[in-house]
């Protein structure tokens, strides 16, 4: 399975790569139906654990890429970022990362002054992660 932390990502992938109908979702399900046959092929790879490790540190320095677009002047754009990196490090947890940031973001253009840079969706996804936190961890 797929988290939807997960699926989110691939649609605005594939949003940001010009797709603009379902037929790039269509695609996608088709190309993963696809692999379901190389599933035999690859699973005497699993014993091979050190195999994978490269390509895991490869797509992490790929990720990391994206760090250079962080705006380090503005106090309220970094630090949710850095909390959603560290978050996602420590809890090895995709969506734990994602909902400390979409916390912390809006607290700080709050606590800056900066509260007309927020949207009613903003606070609402928010308000929604809060929960999240304030009402235990689902994982």
């Amino acid at each position: 399975g797929t988290s939807t932390s997960g699926a989110y990502i691939e649609s605005a992938t594939g949003i940001s790569a010009g797709a603009r109908t379902g037929l790039a979702a269509i695609v996608t399900a088709a190309l993963f139906a696809v692999s379901l046959f190389f599933i035999p092929l690859i699973e005497p790879l699993q014993q091979l654990r050190f195999a994978y490790g490269p390509a895991l540190i490869a797509v992490g320095v790929l990720m990391t890429g994206s760090v250079r677009r962080i705006d380090f002047d503005d106090l309220t754009e970094w630090v949710p970022a850095f909390v959603t990196i560290v978050m996602m490090l420590f809890t090895y947890n995709i969506a734990n990362g994602l909902t400390a940031g979409l916390v912390v973001h809006p607290v700080l253009k709050l606590a800056s002054g900066r509260a007309r840079e927020l949207n009613a969706g903003m606070i609402v996804l928010a308000l929604l992660c809060a929960a999240y936190y304030l009402f235990g961890l689902p994982h």
